[in-house]
């Protein structure tokens, strides 16, 4: 998943804060990182880009001890089995894990827009319902935060990328890639309905090549 945000200053076309949602796509991609489109618009704006990832990251090597949701923090990080897990459970897993990071990304969002420049904030565990969180609500109704979902829909896809990146993909078996394709493909469901009702655009993404440009029109629309 992406999020891509920039927020405060004008950046030509784009006066907004923006955090892209591309589930199932950045992490799973082919291509080297720096093509990637969230990396494309940073560079086009001349902007920070950062991933969510560093927060998870930060959190989890801390062993850090939050409110709740400790448990869905520390699943993809403790346990070396995980991908045998079924696939509803595992979709879950990823939903409850982007609600423990969402208070972090509401206020590093929003603390952004009031008082940073422009940035692009880009990763998975980003879910719709950030648009509505207090610090958030009133800075998407006025357009300084504008956020897009991008969904891959087809799993074979999903799959292949998957293999093609192959990341940990060498030490699980076949029935492991499956499950983590099928688990990630129901998580990209959850997302475009979720999306859908939060009033937020699902973009599929592809063409690789105009996926930034279509991403830089639906948050400028």
């Amino acid at each position: 998943m992406v999020a891509l945000g920039a927020s405060g200053a004008h950046l030509g076309a784009l006066d907004a804060a923006m955090l892209l949602e591309a589930a199932m796509v950045d992490r799973d991609a082919p291509g080297p990182f720096g093509i990637l489109p969230t990396g494309q618009l940073a560079r086009r704006f001349g902007i920070p880009w950062l991933q969510v990832d560093l927060f998870r990251l930060a959190f989890q090597h801390s062993r850090a001890t939050l409110p709740r949701g400790n448990e869905a923090l520390y699943l993809f990080w403790d346990r070396p089995d995980v991908w045998q897990l079924p696939p509803e459970q595992l979709r879950d897993g990823l939903i409850e894990t982007g609600e423990v990071m969402s208070p972090a990304l509401e206020i590093v969002t929003a603390s952004q827009v009031d008082h940073g420049g422009p940035m692009v904030l880009e990763g998975d565990r980003i879910l719709p319902s950030l648009r509505d969180y207090p610090l958030l609500r009133e800075r998407v109704t006025t357009g300084q935060v504008a956020m897009v979902f991008l969904v891959e829909p087809d799993e074979a896809i999903l799959l292949g990328n998957m293999l093609v990146r192959g990341r940990g993909m060498e030490t699980r078996r076949a029935a492991e890639h499956r499950t983590e394709a099928h688990a990630k493909w129901l998580f990209g469901q959850w997302l475009t309905v979720e999306a859908e009702r939060h009033g937020l655009p699902v973009l599929v993404p592809q063409p690789w090549d105009t996926l930034a440009a279509h991403i830089l029109a639906a948050v400028t629309q």
